[in-house]
């Protein structure tokens, strides 16, 4: 395949991927949709730099505005590529930074097309392209956070292989009897990144695909599970979990405890401030239990103002310290909203189960009663049952 066949095929495949992404990207929720829009438009860019080359071999686009113009679309389009994966994992990235990439690529073109450094061109080019290629890679091969999903690890390491072929690309001078001066020229380093730009769009296309599908799954999982407001557990995942622990507690007879935990006074929060007041306040003190409790503590919100803790291998006075714990936590954790104070405590009941039989009912019926004893003797206290 002669070089502006390829050229040809590359853009088709670009514009027309671009364009089937940004079709469907309004049904994904919000940060999966910005990602495939930052993905779409950086193919779009990809596109245009293909289509470049191929109009200058029609005569259609004078040469220096396609070498120059061509490449420094192709850097933009790899960054937006980057920025599609740091939406997508909901990272935060440096957009000046990035532009002043872009920036670097189209003046380095400039320059090196008016003084006629056409070798030094293409490796600072390649060089770019490599260290964005490696940044891409290194954005998917990150834990955080944590995915445990296969398909960003195969995506990143094809995107650390595109980076090695530029890099040799870059320093293709020191290796090769004939340095390279035009995109067209053939020897065995073009066509090695001819073959890493093929195989990385097509697969990059279909990884992208696999990718967006995760993340969906991900998402659904994340509204299925977790309340949406707090972000903890909701009611239904956590009586789920909470049976799973009693099960493991029955076979290993060791106690289990659980802490229903209220607002105080919660309705006077949302009377006198309103209810995104109300709702600032949920968050404020599901953020604060978070931090005060134990890893392997499960916390969810049961509805309303009111928590529920489920405390592992834990004993009648062990859990009786941890809702102390929360309790001053949450009065000295400081509301603000709007420029005011607004004080915030907890009445919490204590239940625990110590042997059969392990029953999860029984327990919330006994912590929802020391949860009423805390209520009636003034709240702001920690009542056991």
């Amino acid at each position: 395949m002669d070089p502006y066949t390829f050229y040809t095929l590359l853009t088709l495949a670009s514009v027309g991927k671009a364009g089937m992404i940004l079709l469907v990207a309004p049904q994904y929720p919000g940060r999966i949709t910005r990602g495939m829009h930052a993905w779409a438009l950086g193919g779009l860019m990809m596109g245009m730099n293909f289509a470049l080359f191929v109009l200058t071999a029609r005569s259609l686009v004078p040469e220096p505005v396609a070498l120059g113009g061509a490449v420094t679309l192709g850097i933009g389009g790899t960054l937006l590529v980057f920025v599609a994966v740091q939406e997508l994992r909901e990272r935060v990235y440096g957009k000046f930074a990035l532009l002043g990439v872009f920036v670097f690529a189209a003046v380095a073109n400039a320059y090196t097309l008016h003084a006629g450094y056409d070798g030094l061109r293409i490796s600072v080019n390649s060089g770019l392209a490599a260290a964005v290629f490696f940044m891409i890679a290194r954005a998917l091969l990150r834990p955080d956070p944590p995915s445990g999903r296969s398909i960003y690890r195969v995506t990143g390491f094809l995107a650390l292989a595109i980076s090695v072929v530029l890099a040799i690309r870059a320093v293709s001078p020191l290796i090769l009897d004939s340095p390279i001066v035009h995109p067209m020229d053939e020897n065995w380093v073009q066509q090695l990144t001819y073959s890493a730009i093929l195989v990385g769009n097509v697969l990059g296309s279909l990884c992208f695909g696999l990718i967006v599908a995760e993340e969906l799954n991900a998402e659904l999982h994340q509204l299925a599970s977790f309340d949406s407001l707090t972000r903890i557990y909701n009611r239904r995942v956590f009586e789920n979990l909470a049976t799973d622990e009693l099960l493991r507690a029955r076979t290993k007879r060791v106690p289990v405890s659980l802490l229903m935990i209220d607002i105080d006074h919660f309705k006077q929060v949302n009377d006198r401030h309103g209810h995104a007041a109300g709702d600032a306040a949920l968050v404020r003190v599901a953020e604060t239990m978070e931090e005060s409790l134990r890893h392997r503590d499960l916390l969810c919100r049961y509805g309303g103002e009111e928590f529920g803790v489920l405390l592992p291998a834990t004993g009648r006075a062990q859990a009786q310290r941890i809702a102390e714990r929360l309790r001053l936590a949450t009065m000295h954790a400081g509301f603000l909203y709007g420029g005011e104070a607004i004080p915030l405590t907890v009445s919490i009941g204590v239940a625990c189960i110590e042997g059969p039989p392990y029953d999860l009912s029984l327990l919330k019926h006994d912590a929802d009663r020391a949860l009423y004893v805390a209520k009636q003797a003034g709240r702001n206290r920690v009542a056991v049952v």
